[in-house]
């Protein structure tokens, strides 16, 4: 049983088959990482379309995003800035597959977000999503991920995580959650390149290595067990010279605090969340008051 507050009845069709392709040239992927377990990541949130879910499970995956407490999930403001609604996205959480269900996967319906006022086509990229109900820890699959406060040093090996492909220019998400570590760029060389103060810059520099690019916006960078960016653009990921751009948690961490304690407590007590094994399933969304 499965409790949404509403009155719409949901009926999803849930198919183990492979994905359809549903990259977003404007979204990023990691490249050249490695399978990820959950028990490595398992901050990572995969924001959904509803009605894409209803056709194939995992298909309406469009955006990572990292959870940093009971009720908010941190993302890049560009994954929320087209024309939806709260009621058209859910979040994903304790699950390594797409196509899967396991007994840790929960979902959450969305009741708002918070768009950073100044963000502009990448710039300012950062938003919050605040969830129905509260999302409670579950060991090795659900965790929150603090936030970073200090500036990362250049150098630092920090971790990307998403559903990405593989490979620069070749279409679709790949299936299972991928993660890689790479390098912390210089900061003034990253301010240059993206003309902005408030990313990092991180992943290939001199040689070919491991990085994030097009398919997965809004996920988490992680430096010493810290959130210090968001997945939010790049030039050409995966070429020489040319690192990733992530949003700075340190510098947006004042917003972020205010704009989760102004939402605190007035979220309706509504929850979500998926059980069971995978195969051909009916899951019915039961309404309650």
């Amino acid at each position: 049983m499965f409790l949404l507050g509403g009155l719409i009845t949901y009926i999803l069709l849930l198919y183990p088959l492979t994905l359809a392709n549903l990259a977003d040239d404007d979204k990023f992927k990691v490249v050249s990482g490695f399978n990820a377990e959950l028990k490595d990541v398992p901050y990572q949130a995969s924001v959904r379309l509803i009605w894409r879910e209803r056709k194939r499970l995992g298909s309406g995956h469009f955006c990572g995003g990292t959870v940093i407490s009971s009720r908010v999930v941190v993302t890049a403001a560009h994954c929320l800035s087209y024309s939806i609604r709260p009621s058209d996205l859910v979040v994903v959480l304790g699950n390594r597959l797409l196509n899967a269900v396991s007994p840790t996967m929960r979902m959450f319906q969305i009741v708002g977000w918070r768009i950073h006022q100044q963000y502009y086509k990448h710039h300012i990229d950062i938003a919050l999503i605040f969830t129905s109900h509260d999302i409670r820890p579950i060991a090795g699959a659900i965790a929150f991920l603090p936030l970073n406060t200090r500036a990362v040093p250049e150098g630092t090996s920090c971790l990307v995580s998403g559903w990405g492909r593989t490979v620069h220019n070749v279409s679709g998400h790949t299936n299972a959650l991928q993660a890689a570590w790479i390098p912390i760029g210089n900061p003034e060389h990253c301010t240059e390149l993206y003309k902005s103060t408030d990313v990092i810059c991180a992943g290939f520099t001199s040689m070919v290595g491991s990085s994030s690019c097009k398919g997965d916006s809004g996920g988490p960078l992680r430096c010493d067990n810290e959130l210090a960016g968001i997945v939010s653009r790049g030039i050409h990921c995966g070429t020489r010279h040319r690192p990733s751009a992530y949003t700075s948690i340190r510098y947006h961490a004042r917003w972020i605090q205010q704009q989760s304690q102004s939402f605190n407590g007035v979220l309706p007590l509504r929850s979500t969340c998926i059980q069971g094994q995978v195969g051909l399933a009916f899951i019915i969304y039961v309404t309650t008051r």
